[in-house]
C-alpha cells in the first residue's frame, strides 16, 4: 500500500533540490552564457549554454549534509578548424581567466572547466562541438573528440517519463537519495537513470494499468524489472546503451561496485514490493521507513503555503467551464511537442531534446504529433504558468483556448518556473485524449 501524499512530502522536504537553489543555478548559467557569448575569442563560436546530465533530466537532489551539489552545462560551439581537441577546454579556461569574477573560481578537468561557487554548488562547463553533422565533447588529456548525443538522450528520457506520467524522474531521485544516504551501493547517476528508463515500456502499462499510476507503483514496477535484469548478470553489469550513441553507459561502473549494487538492490526491490502489497498502511509505512529512513511519512512541518502550488483563481477546466466531460480512450494516442524558435543564433528545435528546458524570451510553438485519432475532432489548449516569479508579476495562468484549426499554439517564455501546455482532443462532445508538454524556464 502507498499513500501519494507521503511520497510527495518526502520528495519535497527531503529529496528534491530547493526551487530557490534551482533558480540561483539558472541565474549562474545565464551569467556564464553572457560572459562566453561576449568573449573576444569564444564569442563568435558560442551558440548557447544549455543544461546537461542531471540538470537537464530534472534529477538533481539535495546534497548530503553540507556537501555541494553539482550541475553540468554544455557550451554549444561551432568547430574551429585551427584547433585541436585539447584546445577547447584550454580556450574555455582562458576565457574564464579573462574575467575578474571567474578567474579565481575556475579549474580544469579532462572534458570541462569547473566553476566553483564555494559552499553551495559547482558547475562543470563542457565544450560541445558540432563537426561534420555530428556532435562531440573534447578530451584535453587524450586530445580526442568523443562522440556525444545528449539531445537524443534527453528526448528519449522525456518520452519514457511521459509513459510513466512523470513518475520516472521522481523514482530516479528517490533511488539517488537511497544511494547517497544509505551509502551501501555505488552507481553513476547517468547509469542509474538510463538503467531505470530502459525498464519503462508501453507494454508494461498495457499489461498492468496500475504500473505507473503513482510514484510508489512506478518505483515497484521499475525496481522489480531492473532487479530481474541484473539477477542474470552476477559478475558484470549488463549493457546499458546510450540511446544516442549506443555506448555502454555501464562502462564506468567498476565490477566490485556493480556486484555490491546487485546484492543490495535485490533486497531493496523486495522491500518495495512488500510495502506496495501490504494492505495495512501503518505496516506499509514502517517498511518504507526502513528503506528511506524515519523522515518518510512524517508530513511537511515547515512547507506550508511556500510549497503549495500557486493556483490562479481563473484556472479553467473542460468539464467545469466548458461542460465537456473526460472520457479518455486508452487506444487513442498523440503527443504534444513544443518547438523552440530561433533567436540571436541560439539553437531551435524540439523541447524534449533540451530536457524541456529553455531560457526566457524564447518563442515556442506547440504541435500535435503521432495522432491515431480519426477526424473530425476539436482541440483545446491549456496554458499553465506557475512559480513565484509569475505569481509576483500577477501572471499565473490556467486558461483554456479552442484551437483555430491550425492544430498548433504559440507562446513566449517570460517567467522562471515549471510550466506546461496541454492539448486536449474533444470528439463527440467528450475529451478522449490529452497530452502535456512541460516547459521549464531557467
Amino acid at each position: 500500500m502507498s499513500q501519494s501524499s507521503d511520497f510527495k512530502d518526502f520528495l519535497t522536504d527531503k529529496v528534491n533540490l530547493n526551487q530557490s537553489r534551482l533558480n540561483q543555478l539558472a541565474q549562474r548559467v545565464t551569467a556564464i552564457e553572457n560572459l562566453l557569448s561576449n568573449d573576444e575569442v569564444l564569442g563568435e563560436l558560442v551558440t548557447e549554454v544549455i543544461p546537461q546530465g542531471s540538470f537537464a533530466h530534472g534529477t538533481i537532489i539535495k546534497p548530503v549534509g553540507n556537501r555541494e551539489f553539482d550541475a553540468d552545462v554544455l557550451v554549444v560551439m561551432e568547430a574551429n578548424v585551427g584547433w585541436d581537441p585539447s584546445d577547447y577546454v584550454q580556450k574555455l579556461y582562458e576565457a574564464f581567466g579573462r574575467s575578474a569574477t571567474y578567474k579565481s573560481m575556475r579549474s580544469r578537468k579532462k572534458r570541462c572547466v569547473t566553476i566553483d561557487y564555494k559552499g553551495d554548488f559547482h558547475i562543470d562547463v563542457v565544450p560541445f562541438v558540432k563537426r561534420f553533422s555530428e556532435t562531440y565533447v573534447t578530451n584535453r588529456i587524450t586530445d580526442r573528440f568523443e562522440r556525444a548525443a545528449p539531445d537524443e538522450f534527453n528526448e528519449w528520457l522525456e518520452g519514457k517519463n511521459r509513459i510513466t506520467r512523470g513518475n520516472l524522474v521522481k523514482v530516479v531521485r528517490l533511488l539517488k537519495y537511497l544511494r547517497d544516504h544509505k551509502t551501501r551501493y555505488t552507481i553513476p547517476s547517468i547509469t542509474l537513470t538510463a538503467a531505470l528508463a530502459h525498464q519503462v515500456s508501453d507494454h508494461a502499462r498495457i499489461a498492468d494499468p496500475e504500473a505507473y499510476r503513482n510514484v510508489a507503483n512506478t518505483l515497484r514496477t521499475l525496481s522489480s524489472a531492473l532487479a530481474v535484469q541484473i539477477a542474470g548478470h552476477p559478475d558484470a553489469a549488463p549493457c546499458i546503451p546510450d540511446p544516442g550513441t549506443g555506448r555502454d553507459l555501464a562502462d564506468r561502473w567498476l565490477s566490485h561496485n556493480y556486484r555490491n549494487f546487485r546484492s543490495r538492490f535485490a533486497s531493496y526491490a523486495e522491500q518495495i514490493e512488500q510495502a506496495c502489497n501490504e494492505e495495512d498502511y501503518g505496516k506499509a509505512r514502517e517498511i518504507w521507513r526502513s528503506l528511506f529512513g524515519s523522515d518518510f511519512g512524517t508530513g511537511s512541518l515547515t512547507a506550508g503555503a511556500a510549497t503549495t502550488p500557486s493556483v490562479p483563481a481563473s484556472e479553467r477546466f473542460l468539464d467545469r467551464d466548458f461542460s465537456i466531460p473526460e472520457a479518455l480512450n486508452p487506444s487513442y494516442r498523440f503527443k504534444t511537442v513544443g518547438y523552440v524558435g530561433p533567436s540571436n543564433g541560439f539553437r531551435n528545435g524540439p523541447l524534449p531534446k533540451r530536457g524541456n528546458r529553455v531560457g526566457k524570451g524564447r518563442s515556442l510553438r506547440f504541435r500535435l504529433e503521432g495522432s491515431n485519432i480519426p477526424e473530425p475532432y476539436d482541440v483545446y489548449w491549456k496554458i499553465r504558468n506557475r512559480g513565484e516569479e509569475a505569481r509576483v508579476a500577477g501572471a499565473l495562468r490556467g486558461d483554456i483556448q479552442r484551437d483555430n484549426g491550425s492544430r498548433s499554439w504559440n507562446e513566449t517564455t517570460s517567467y522562471i518556473g515549471h510550466h506546461y501546455v496541454e492539448a486536449m482532443i474533444v470528439k463527440n462532445g467528450k475529451c478522449v485524449a490529452k497530452s502535456r508538454q512541460d516547459v521549464i524556464v531557467i
